[in-house]
This record gives structure tokens, sequence and C-alpha cells, in this order.
């Protein structure tokens, strides 16, 4: 018997990491100036950060449930395997709609469906936890509740060059009321309850870096299982950020590129942090 694992692309794993343990991962959609791709698979994120900063516009869409039919029924062909498709938040995206079609539509049992309440690494690193336990011959089960629990454990901090990407592709969520105020702020945004939030309101991007270094400095002092860093359209800047995190705390982190479907609605010059407190 075996576990498959199933994500999609916004789960930005490490590079090689899916290929290596097995994970499948069901590509979102972007449509660019009228032309949908498939996000990593028709076009990739430095050309598409280019065509953004550019002046392309985006727009954003989950899966078909057909994209998920034919991998279900591949990954069944053993009657007694089953997979586990964990996925990006149901409030963010209709990508677990699209699964729980594709589950009804091949009427099997041997599906369980995971919302992470997540995106970007916060998912990634559920992913990464959920093929370690299939690894250790865990049970589906066990698997959802070690996620269950794991979810409380996920912190995601970013910052924003500006706000109009996520107010255009109306993934703006709680933090609305940020968007349609006078202030010139540089909020530092979060995902809370499966929705993006504002965590603080600094009012300059210094201001905003700061408190971004003590949250990570906090979280490193009670104990830290992963640390991720997420850039968009610019990377020598989150790669700085990493390096120095890594030469503070000699703890390894990892380093993902947004692609185009979370990019789309963050914009070229995003920068994120993703803290995975450790386990007590």
């Amino acid at each position: 018997m075996s576990i498959h694992i199933v994500t999609d692309s916004t789960s930005y794993l490490p590079a090689g990491y899916a290929q290596q343990h097995g994970v499948d991962v069901v590509p979102l959609r972007i449509t660019i100036d009228g032309v949908l791709y498939r996000e990593f698979v028709d076009i990739a994120s430095d050309e598409f950060y280019m065509r953004q900063e550019s002046g392309a516009k985006a727009v954003t869409s989950q899966p078909g449930p057909e994209e998920f039919v034919g991998l279900y029924k591949r990954l069944l062909q053993n009657p007694e395997d089953e997979v586990l498709s964990i996925h990006i938040s149901s409030l963010m995206s209709g990508t677990l709609n699209s699964a729980h079609a594709a589950a009804a539509m091949i009427e099997s049992q041997r599906v369980v469906l995971y919302d992470s309440r997540s995106s970007g690494l916060g998912l990634g690193f559920m992913v990464m936890e959920a093929v370690h336990l299939a690894e250790t011959e865990a049970t589906v089960p066990d698997i959802v509740a070690a996620l269950d629990a794991m979810q409380a454990r996920i912190h995601i901090y970013f910052l924003v060059g500006t706000l109009e990407y996520l107010v255009a592709g109306a993934r703006i969520g709680k933090a609305a009321g940020v968007a349609g105020s006078i202030l010139q702020i540089k909020p530092i945004l979060t995902i809370k309850d499966g929705m993006i939030d504002v965590y603080d309101r600094p009012r300059t991007m210094r201001v905003a870096r700061e408190r971004i270094w003590a949250l990570i400095d906090g979280a490193v002092g009670h104990g830290v299982d992963h640390v991720g860093f997420h850039y968009a359209g610019n990377r020598a800047e989150v790669e700085a950020l990493q390096q120095e995190f890594e030469r503070r705390t000699g703890i390894p982190s990892v380093l993902s590129q947004l692609g185009p479907v979370v990019g789309g609605n963050t914009g070229p010059e995003t920068l994120g942090v993703v803290i995975v407190d450790k386990a007590v």
C-alpha cells in the first residue's frame, strides 16, 4: 500500500523536491493579456515578472476537475493505494473545489482532500511534512492530524511594493481596509484563517523590514522547524536577506520564487518569510 501526495503549483516547493519524492503537482492557471498559461508548464516565473513589470494584465484561475480526475485514476490503479491531496486555501482559490468535484466523479473513498488554509511555503512545508510521514509509513489519518496541528505553527509575513496587484486580483482579503486608506503605509501582510490579513502597519519600508527581522529573531529564540524566504522578481534582494539570516543563526533555510499565480496577485517586489515554529 502506498500513500500518494498531491499538491498544486502554489506550494512552490524547493527545486527538484517533487521529482525526488514523487509528489504530483497540479498547475494553476494564469491568463496574461488574454492568453491562458499553466503555471510552470507554459510560462516561467522570470518571464512572467518581466511582462508584469512591462504592464501585462494577469488574471489567475484554478485547474479544472478534469486535471484531477486523470491524475487520481492513475494513482489509484493499485486497489490498496490512497491519495492525500493538499491544496491552497479554499478561501483564496477554487482549486480545492475542483479536486472535490474530481473525487466525486471517480467515486473513490481513497482520495482524501486537505485544505492547507495557506499558500506558498506555508502549503509547501505542509506537503513536505506529509511526504516525510508517508515515507515513514504513517497512515492518512495520522498525517491529517499532524497537518492540523502544524497549521497553528505556521507564520507567514510578506511585504509588497504596492497593493495594486492584490486589489486588482480581488485577493486582498481582510486587508481591504488598508488598500482603501489614504495613509502612506507599508503594511506587513500575513495569512490568517486562510485569508490575507494585515499583521502590522509601519509607515516606511525601513521600519517594515526592521519589524520583519524582529519577528524572525523572536521565532528563532523560541525554536523553529523550518524557515523559508520567498521572492518574486527581486531575487538578489531576498537572497541577501536569506544569507544574512543563515549567517546570524546558522539555521538552514529555503529560498523559493513565487510563481506567476501568487506573484500575479502580489507583484514583482514581493518579499516573504515563512516560519514553522518547533513542535512542542
